[in-house]
């Protein structure tokens, strides 16, 4: 009797051990934007990362309220301090990025470094 009830809280253990595991959840899922505002005009920058690994960049450029968007698509990998980026049918980009809250610093395109806040 003494080994079955052993062997039942061994069992209940590993059951809530393994059900409580954290699961890694991506940082980058959601759609972040970018704003930046001159005499003539401005330029938003909408990234939305996808969950499948894929995300869009939206330039919407404004210019004498003309307003031009042109859409990129793109494949995405990450570490804890590196995001690789990389154009359908381009070579791969790694670059270092940072989450803060609902801040996402990067330096993507060669667009410089850039703040792009959480929508």
């Amino acid at each position: 009797m003494k080994k079955l009830i052993a062997f039942l809280i061994t069992i209940t253990f590993l059951f809530l051990l393994t059900s409580c595991e954290k699961k890694e959840t991506n940082p980058f899922v959601g759609a972040w934007e970018n704003t930046e505002t001159t005499a003539i005009g401005s330029v938003v920058v909408t990234l939305t990362f996808r969950s499948d690994m894929t995300m869009t960049m939206a330039m919407e450029v404004t210019v004498d309220d003309v307003t031009n968007t042109t859409t990129y698509n793109y494949s995405y990998s990450y570490t804890d301090s590196e995001v690789t980026i990389q154009e359908v049918g381009g070579n791969p980009e790694t670059t270092t990025y940072m989450i803060s809250g609902n801040s996402l610093v990067i330096n993507m395109g060669g667009m410089g470094l850039m703040t792009y806040t959480k929508i």
